[in-house]
C-alpha cells in the first residue's frame, strides 16, 4: 500500500486540478454567452424603440394626409370647417394621435421587456462564473478529503 498510495495521491490531484479548471472553463464559457445574450437584448431594446418611433411618426404621417383629403373634400363640397364636419376632423386627429401613441406605448414595453432580459442575462453570467468557481472548489476539497482519507487511521 506505501508504493500505492503516492501514485492515488497524485491521480487525485491530478483529478482534482482538471475537474476545478473545467469547472472553473465551464463557469467563464456560460457566463460569456449569457453576456453575449445580454448584449443582443440590448440592441433589440434599442430597435424595438427605434421601430416603434418610426411607425408612430409614419402615423401621424398618415393622420395628417387624411385630415388633409378631409378639408380638400369638405373644401371642394362648399362645406364650413364647423359643427359635424369640424368634430369629424378633430375625431380623425384625435384617433390618429392616439394609434401613434398606442404604437409608442407598444414600443416601450417591447424596449423594457428587452431590457430586463438583459439584466437577467448579466446576472446568470456573474452567477455562471461564481458557479465555476464553487465548482472548482468543490472539486479541490473533494480531493483533500480523499487524500486525508488515505491517512486516516482504520479501525481494526
Amino acid at each position: 500500500m506505501a508504493v500505492a498510495a503516492p501514485v492515488v495521491i497524485a491521480m487525485t490531484v491530478a483529478a482534482a486540478g482538471f475537474s476545478a479548471y473545467a469547472s472553473v472553463k465551464q463557469g467563464k464559457s456560460q457566463a460569456a454567452w449569457n453576456k453575449y445574450n445580454a448584449q443582443v437584448a440590448e440592441r433589440n431594446a434599442k430597435a424595438a424603440k427605434a421601430v416603434a418611433e418610426a411607425e408612430a411618426a409614419r402615423k401621424r404621417r398618415e393622420t395628417q394626409r387624411l385630415l388633409s383629403r378631409q378639408r380638400a373634400v369638405y373644401g371642394k363640397a362648399g362645406v364650413t370647417f364647423e359643427g359635424s364636419p369640424l368634430l369629424v376632423m378633430e375625431d380623425t386627429a384625435a384617433e390618429g394621435e392616439l394609434d401613434a401613441l398606442l404604437i409608442e406605448y407598444r414600443g416601450l414595453m417591447q424596449k423594457q421587456a428587452y431590457r430586463s432580459q438583459a439584466e437577467t442575462d448579466r446576472m446568470r453570467a456573474q452567477q455562471a462564473r461564481a458557479a465555476g468557481w464553487y465548482g472548482a472548489g468543490t472539486s479541490l476539497l473533494g480531493a483533500a478529503s480523499s487524500i486525508a482519507g488515505l491517512y486516516a487511521p482504520r479501525g481494526r
